[in-house]
């Protein structure tokens, strides 16, 4: 029998990798309401902090206001596997990812080089040189610094024997590699 297999992933350099490939991640933090609140977001990493940026007003920065711990979740390396085409119980995403749980700082709003700085490690992520900020541009963004307190990781994988390696005909490739 063919079975998805899940490996929790503890070398700090697979995790990194994952992290490396995405291009966004998703921020969940506590709703006033009760009920867990989470957005997309671009975001940069050094290796130890992870840095977002938002406007500096909304719903987000009042949640965080009141309660500052945040989920940050990553995942790639999605795959559609399936062991047979006409049974839906066969069907699974093959995928790599890494969940953080840390708590936001934000960058003083009057230390301008430190945004810059933290900026430029989002926007690495994206390209490969560093920018020049206006000051009314760092005036008018919230920089977001989280600084993880757990990091787990993990991939999902067929077993060895499985046959069909590919994604079922008819399907409508979703995402794209990085370039």
């Amino acid at each position: 029998m063919n079975i998805m297999r899940t490996t929790v992933l503890t070398d700090r350099k697979q995790i990194d990798r994952i992290i490396s490939q995405c291009d966004i991640c998703f921020v969940g933090m506590n709703g006033e309401d009760g009920v867990p609140y989470v957005i997309p977001m671009n975001f940069g990493y050094d290796g130890s902090d992870f840095i977002l940026h938002s406007a500096r007003e909304g719903k987000h920065l009042k949640l965080l206001a009141a309660d500052n711990r945040v989920s940050l979740t990553f995942c790639t390396e999605r795959t559609l596997r399936c062991q047979h085409p006409d049974v839906a119980c066969s069907y699974s995403m093959e995928s790599a990812s890494v969940l953080c749980t840390g708590v936001v700082s934000f960058v003083p709003d009057d230390d301008l080089d430190e945004k810059a700085r933290a900026l430029n490690v989002l926007m690495r992520n994206y390209v490969s040189r560093d920018f020049v900020y206006s000051e009314p541009a760092l005036r008018n963004v919230k920089v977001w610094k989280v600084k993880a307190e757990t990091l787990t990781a993990i991939a999902k994988v067929f077993g060895q024997n499985f046959r069909n390696r590919q994604a079922p005909e008819g399907l409508v490739k979703r995402g794209g590699d990085r370039e």
